[in-house]
């Protein structure tokens, strides 16, 4: 049985039974599950500012870090026996099956009138069949990162802009004597999440936005064909693609000078300083195709649909998702989702590596808000990623993947 399914029942009755009201009448003890990263340590910021925030509202906040690895399935247990957090942090790409299973409060009549504080991608990720369960916390995209010195030594002056330069440049910093490569990927889930923004500068979809399946279309296998071949054919890939499963793996050969080139977020600018601190790189937007696109993730904040204090919780995700979000999130050179974060003077007072991410968050497209999500992107995209790797066409694979969605989702 579907995990998400098997609570649905159950929590439906929960929802019924809330109301939220627009002040609490009583001070009221809140607890927050967050990802631990915005948690490390009392220096924190997210700490100092629930000291606002109690102090303001007379409210007390118990704040509980999860890892994200452990995040999803602790949530899902938890929060399907009746007990958990009542305001927690969720990578968007879990929202889905949460408010699928009914775990999650709708805040669709509270949320309306603020969808215009927001960038709209990120607002989106809190959207399931038609209802808000979440608002935007903070944002990221997937940018260029170039080895400026491998670049300007293979002859080229400024960092790929669209797709054929992307190609020649992978294949001039490929050099088999030297060991160098154009460009590091990800295979798996790894690939599949970075081959998304492919898809979608390529007038490709994953799934639309009428719930039809479209990744076999001829423009989403033509995008795959496009990064595939960079490693089939024109060997700009080192082998490690075929393994590289996680973020440290994808980056390793890009730390060591090895690759010229990386697909990732801001997530990745910590790890390159920490790996190698004298890496001379820039970051760029993601070089276009028929179209700029960028695949967004980052996190949300929902409400657990069992909350014995609602109103609270609402003030808390309002609190933190509000014009005080922006500059929390600076604190933490992490991207605010807030619409007033990409105003000119607002990228400008942006660290100069996150600004590019920034700057193209107007093409930031979230990824299919479905129930099965995880399913379709961890095993059925990120093995058609493999096999395509592997030799196989990408039309064939992902006609099959198609399929396999198609099924899934009950098409």
């Amino acid at each position: 049985m579907n995990v998400h399914a098997s609570f649905r029942k159950s929590a439906a009755a929960a929802i019924a039974a809330l109301g939220f009201g627009l002040s609490p009448a009583m001070a009221d003890n809140i607890v927050f599950w967050i990802n631990s990263p915005l948690a490390a340590g009392p220096d924190a910021p997210i700490h100092e500012e629930i000291k606002a925030f109690e102090a303001e509202t007379g409210h007390t906040v118990e704040i509980q870090p999860v890892a994200h690895m452990e995040m999803e399935r602790n949530l899902f247990v938890a929060l399907s026996s009746g007990a958990g957090p009542d305001v927690m942090a969720l990578d968007i790409a879990w929202v889905a099956g949460l408010a699928d299973a009914g775990l999650l409060a709708d805040i669709t009549e509270k949320a309306a009138p603020l969808a215009g504080e927001f960038q709209a991608g990120p607002f989106a990720s809190g959207r399931f069949n038609q209802k808000q369960y979440a608002l935007p916390l903070y944002t990221n995209n997937v940018a260029l990162f170039v080895n400026d010195r491998m670049l300007a030594e293979a002859g080229i002056d400024k960092a790929p802009t669209n797709w054929q330069e992307f190609q020649e440049a992978a294949v001039a910093m490929t050099d088999k004597e030297k060991g160098t490569y154009g460009l590091t990927f990800g295979g798996g889930r790894m690939g599949a999440f970075q081959i998304y923004s492919f898809i979608w500068q390529n007038d490709g979809e994953i799934i639309d936005e009428n719930g039809e399946v479209r990744v076999g279309d001829p423009e989403a296998a033509g995008a795959v064909d496009f990064l595939g071949k960079l490693y089939t054919e024109s060997k700009a890939m080192p082998e490690a693609v075929l393994t590289a499963g996680s973020w440290d793996e994808v980056n390793a050969p890009f730390v060591q000078e090895r690759a010229g080139m990386l697909v990732s977020g801001d997530w990745a600018l910590g790890a390159l300083e920490k790996g190698n601190p004298n890496l001379d790189f820039s970051v760029h937007p993601l070089p276009a195709g028929k179209k700029a696109a960028t695949v967004i993730g980052g996190y949300d904040l929902a409400i657990n649909a069992a909350t014995s204090v609602p109103d609270a919780s609402w003030e808390l995700v309002r609190w933190l998702t509000g014009p005080r979000g922006i500059e929390l999130m600076r604190k933490y050179d992490r991207l605010s989702a807030a619409a007033a974060a990409t105003t000119p003077e607002a990228i400008a007072a942006l660290p100069e590596e996150l600004q590019p991410f920034m700057a193209q968050a107007d093409a930031g497209t979230p990824r299919p808000v479905v129930a099965s999500w995880s399913q379709i992107h961890n095993e059925i995209i990120a093995s058609a990623w493999d096999a395509v790797l592997r030799g196989k066409s990408a039309q064939d694979a992902m006609t099959e993947a198609a399929t396999a969605i198609k099924g899934l989702v009950g098409q």
